[in-house]
């Protein structure tokens, strides 16, 4: 709804997300500025209970309808699709998202154990294992970054073959 959007102070209301749980989720300055300029663009009069982004009969979409508009995209982009429970997927973009704000942390030398809190926040995980699957997936996708998860969280994310510290 627009009023889950505080476009002035740059976060957004998620209401019965992830675990059916409502938080603030900060948005980055340039998703801001669009938010504000799209507001001002769509809406004579901000009614805060009017969606946000509204179908053509001024409703919410239904999850049926966002993945039914995700796959057009993908097919006209050329992305091939696995079939349903397959990618990708909606939900993927979450996880895309995880993944990049942790290499990006790397890249920047931002000590991860110390703003994972955050990241686990900002998804909605009732707690922190949840969001450690994103270290292995890290390490996984960006090679060159093993080394220092390895140094750095090893004992959270342990080998297949060190199982005789168990």
């Amino acid at each position: 709804m627009v009023g889950d959007v505080d476009f002035q102070n740059g976060v957004i209301c998620i209401r019965q997300g992830k675990f059916d749980k409502d938080r603030l989720v900060p948005m980055s300055e340039s998703l801001r500025v669009y938010v504000q300029e799209y507001i001002v663009k769509v809406y004579s009069a901000l009614d805060p209970k009017v969606p946000f982004l509204p179908s053509s009969r001024g409703t919410p979409y239904s999850p049926g309808t966002i993945n039914t508009l995700f796959h057009n995209i993908l097919f006209n982009a050329g992305i091939s699709h696995g079939g349903k429970g397959k990618g990708p997927r909606v939900h993927d973009l979450r996880h895309t998202f995880a993944v990049h704000c942790l290499r990006n942390w790397f890249k920047k030398g931002i000590d991860v154990s110390a703003a994972l809190p955050y990241l686990s926040t900002y998804l909605g995980h009732k707690n922190m294992q949840g969001t450690q699957q994103y270290l292995r997936l890290t390490a996984e996708i960006f090679p060159h970054i093993t080394d220092l998860l390895e140094k750095a969280y090893g004992e959270i994310i342990p080998r297949g073959d060190k199982h005789e510290n168990l």
